[in-house]
């Protein structure tokens, strides 16, 4: 009897051992399949707006103040014949990525900030840097024919004018989770070409976006 009841025990602590196991696996994949899902949504939102941004021929989008961690962008929204440009930046602060639109004001290329559109609407919570970088957001330029494989200094400051790639990395992790798990956060990227035309190998050419 206590041998049998031993043995017992020995298995039922295995199964035990062997659901747990299984549980948690499930649990830390369904906790990524939805941080992934959260990030992506957020991302291609982002790679829209940028696509939309040439709202000039050779004017660039990209604003001279962006950073590693903040965006900023001249795009237009509406359903007007000539609808007006909007300032939109996209901040990274504390674990989250938030957006405030501006109205612009000024002419092109050289618009401003003016009024806030409303306020600061928060796209994404939990979520950082892709590691090693420290930065979501990085810029390149073309370099004879191709884009750079190196990333532009920022501010962008003289760069915004040439800029013609951003790219946005980042980690997410689920909004709730029944495990505590660094594998259920997700790292999704995405980038978005501001270059209707291909670029000429030229050298001497500056190839600038919204060709």
């Amino acid at each position: 009897m206590l041998v049998a009841l031993a043995s017992g025990l020995v298995v039922l602590s295995a199964l035990s051992a062997l659901i747990l196991t299984t549980l948690h696996g499930s649990a830390r994949v369904t906790a990524r399949v939805h941080a992934t899902e959260r990030a992506r949504i957020v991302l291609t939102r982002l790679m829209e707006e940028l696509h939309s941004s040439c709202i000039m021929p050779e004017i660039a989008p990209i604003q001279k103040a962006s950073t590693g961690n903040s965006l900023e962008f001249v795009h237009q929204i509406g359903s007007e014949v000539a609808p007006a440009p909007i300032i939109s930046v996209i901040s990274y602060s504390g674990g989250t990525l938030s957006q405030q639109d501006y109205n612009a004001t000024g002419a092109s290329p050289n618009w401003t900030r003016s009024s806030a559109i409303g306020g600061p609407r928060t796209l994404l919570t939990s979520v950082s840097p892709t590691a090693p970088s420290s930065s979501i957001f990085s810029y390149y330029r073309y370099a004879g024919g191709t884009i750079s494989t190196t990333a532009l200094p920022t501010p962008l400051e003289s760069e915004a004018a040439l800029t013609v790639e951003v790219h946005a990395a980042l980690t997410a992790a689920p909004e709730t989770t029944p495990v505590k798990d660094a594998n259920a956060s997700a790292s999704v990227q995405n980038s978005a070409t501001l270059r209707l035309t291909p670029p000429s190998f030229n050298e001497g050419s500056p190839a600038r976006p919204c060709q």
